[in-house]
C-alpha cells in the first residue's frame, strides 16, 4: 500500500521542535518495514529533517499563533497533490486536529480516509477555550470524523465518545492502543544509568517523564512527595520534561521544601528518555480525575523499561492495564492514596521485580509498535472491499 502521513502538531510552549510526532514517525517507519510506500507530511521542524526510511515533504509554518495551522492546512494539500501527481496514494492517515484539509485532500485523489484520534477532539478539561470555540470544534470534528472511511481510536473510552459525540458509524471505528518502541524502551542496568545521568546510585528515585500540563496531576505527586519523606527521606523525585505549569510546580516544590530533593531534567531528547526511565526505582502517572479520553503513552514506556508503574485509576488506563500486574491503580487526586501506594511498593522489592517482568511481557505481547501496526494494514486491507467512502456525494 502507499500511505499519506499528515502530521500537524504545535505544543505553544516548545515551538522548536515538539515531541508530539513520535508516534507517526513510528507507523511510518514500521509500515515501510513491511513493504509499504509512505510519505509524511509534517511541519517544518528539525525532527522531521532527521527522519530516514520514509520519504518526507517538511511543510513551512508561519510564525503566528493564528496562521501556524492555517499555513500547514494549505501549504500541506498543495505538497501533497504535487507528491500525488507522481505516486497516488491508497490511504491518507492524518491525526485530529482540528482541520479536515486531509479528509478533503483524500477524496481529491480517490484514497482512502484514516483519522487517528489519540485525545478527545474537543476536551472538556481545556481551560482556555470558550463555550463557542468549543462547540465550532465540536461541529468541525463531527463533520470530518463521521466521514472519514475509518476511524482508528486508541481508548475504549474513546470509540465510544467519537461513536456518540461525533455520529461515527460503530463500524468504521477500531481500537488500536498507542504503543512503545520495545527495542528503545528496554531493561537497563540502574546504576549505569544513575551514573550516567549524575544522579546518586544509592537512593530511590520516583519519576514521571512527560510534559508539565496540569491535567498530569503533579500537583498531586509534590504533595504526594512530601508525604512519602516523612517516613522515608532518602526517597528522591526525578522531573523529566517541562510545560506549562512548571513554575507554579516549582513555586509549590518550595513551599513543600522539596526543592533539595527533586531533580528537574527538563525536556532530553527521546532517545535519552530510556536511560532516565531506567535510574528510577518506580515510575509514576498520576493524571488528573478529569484528565478525560487519552491514550496514556508513558506507561508503555515506562512498562518496557521494566519498572513497576502507580498510576491514577482514570477510565482509559484502568481499561488498558490489569489490576495486580505491572501497574497498581489509585484513586485521582489524592495525594495520600498515591503516598501510600508509593511506600508500599518501595518496602517490597520482590513485587517490584514482579511488576517488572509482568509490564515488560505484557507490552512485548500487546503493545509493541509491529503487533499495532500489523492489525491496522489487515484492518484496512481485509475489509476495505465492504467500506465505501462516506457522504460520498458531500465530499
Amino acid at each position: 500500500m502507499r500511505w499519506f502521513l499528515f502530521c500537524y502538531w504545535y505544543e505553544p510552549d516548545a515551538p522548536s521542535d515538539p515531541v508530539g510526532l513520535v508516534r507517526l514517525w513510528t507507523l511510518a517507519r514500521q509500515l515501510v518495514e513491511r513493504g509499504d510506500t509512505v510519505t509524511v507530511l509534517p511541519p517544518r521542524y528539525r525532527s522531521a529533517l532527521l527522519q530516514r526510511g520514509f520519504s518526507t515533504a517538511p511543510i513551512p509554518l508561519l510564525p503566528w499563533p493564528v496562521l501556524r495551522p492555517v499555513s500547514y492546512a494549505i501549504l500541506s494539500c498543495l505538497v501533497g497533490l504535487l507528491r500525488a501527481w507522481r505516486s497516488k496514494p491508497d490511504v491518507v492517515y492524518y491525526r485530529w486536529m482540528d482541520s479536515p484539509h486531509p479528509l478533503l485532500f483524500a477524496r481529491l485523489v480517490g484514497a482512502q480516509c484514516v483519522c487517528e484520534v489519540n485525545g478527545e477532539p474537543v476536551p472538556d478539561w481545556s481551560e482556555t477555550e470558550r463555550r463557542l470555540k468549543r462547540r465550532l470544534k465540536h461541529r468541525l470534528a463531527t463533520f470530518a470524523l463521521s466521514r472519514c472511511d475509518r476511524v482508528v481510536v486508541l481508548t475504549d473510552g474513546l470509540r465510544d465518545l467519537v461513536i456518540r459525540r461525533h455520529r461515527v458509524a460503530a463500524e468504521r471505528v477500531a481500537v488500536l492502543p498507542s504503543g512503545t518502541d520495545t527495542a528503545l524502551f528496554t531493561p537497563q542496568d540502574v546504576a549505569i544509568c544513575r551514573r550516567r545521568i549524575g544522579v546518586g546510585v544509592e537512593r530511590d528515585y520516583i519519576g514521571f517523564v512527560g510534559s508539565f500540563y496540569r491535567y498530569q496531576g503533579l500537583n498531586c505527586l509534590l504533595e504526594a512527595m512530601a508525604i512519602v519523606r516523612r517516613t522515608m527521606p532518602s526517597v528522591h523525585l526525578l522531573l523529566v520534561g517541562d510545560g506549562e505549569a512548571s513554575l507554579e510546580l516549582k513555586a509549590q516544590a518550595d513551599r513543600l521544601a522539596l526543592n533539595p530533593y527533586i531533580t528537574w531534567a527538563g525536556r532530553i531528547p527521546y532517545q535519552e528518555v530510556p536511560t532516565w526511565i531506567g535510574a528510577m526505582t518506580l515510575c509514576v502517572a498520576p493524571f488528573r480525575g478529569d484528565r478525560g479520553e487519552t491514550s496514556p503513552v508513558k506507561i508503555f514506556d515506562y512498562l518496557a523499561c521494566g519498572k513497576p508503574v502507580i498510576a491514577s485509576a482514570i477510565p482509559s488506563v484502568s481499561t488498558t492495564f490489569v489490576q495486580g500486574g505491572g501497574v497498581a491503580f489509585v484513586a485521582p487526586d489524592d495525594p495520600s492514596a498515591l503516598a501510600q501506594a508509593v511506600l508500599v511498593l518501595l518496602r517490597d522489592p520482590d513485587r517490584q521485580v514482579q511488576m517488572s517482568v509482568i509490564g515488560r511481557r505484557d507490552v512485548e505481547q500487546r503493545f509493541n509498535w509491529i503487533y499495532i501496526t500489523d492489525r491496522l494494514r489487515e484492518w484496512l486491507v481485509t475489509e476495505k472491499a465492504s467500506i465505501h467512502h462516506a457522504h460520498p456525494r458531500i465530499l
